[in-house]
C-alpha cells in the first residue's frame, strides 16, 4: 500500500511543477506582449515576493527575446538562402521559363 500512495504523492508533485510551469509561462508571455523586452521588474523592499516574481518574469521575457532574436536571424538566413536558390533555378532555366518569371516577378 506504500508504494501506491508515494506514486500517487509522486504524480501530484509532477501535475504541480507543470502546473506551476504553465502559470510562469502565461505571465512571461503576457508580459511579454503587453511591455515587450522593456519590461521593468519594479523591485520593492515592502514586497519581497511581489518584486522576486517579477524579477522571474523579467528574467523569462530576456530568455524570450534573446530566443526570439536568435529564431529571427535564423529565419532571416533562411529566407535569404531560398531567394539565392530561387535565382538559381531561373537562371539555370530555358529562356522561355526566365522570360515568364520575369514578366510576372519584375
Amino acid at each position: 500500500m506504500r508504494p501506491v500512495i508515494q506514486m500517487v504523492l509522486w504524480d501530484s508533485v509532477k501535475v504541480l511543477i507543470a502546473l506551476l510551469a504553465l502559470i510562469y509561462a502565461g505571465l512571461v508571455l503576457t508580459g511579454y506582449t503587453s511591455e515587450g523586452p522593456r519590461y521593468q521588474p519594479r523591485l520593492s523592499w515592502a514586497e519581497p515576493g511581489r518584486s522576486s516574481e517579477r524579477l522571474l518574469i523579467w528574467t523569462g521575457i530576456k530568455v524570450l527575446d534573446g530566443l526570439l532574436r536568435i529564431l529571427r536571424s535564423m529565419l532571416n538566413q533562411l529566407f535569404m538562402a531560398s531567394a539565392d536558390i530561387g535565382l538559381w533555378f531561373v537562371d539555370k532555366s530555358t529562356s522561355e521559363v526566365q522570360r515568364k518569371v520575369r514578366s510576372k516577378f519584375l
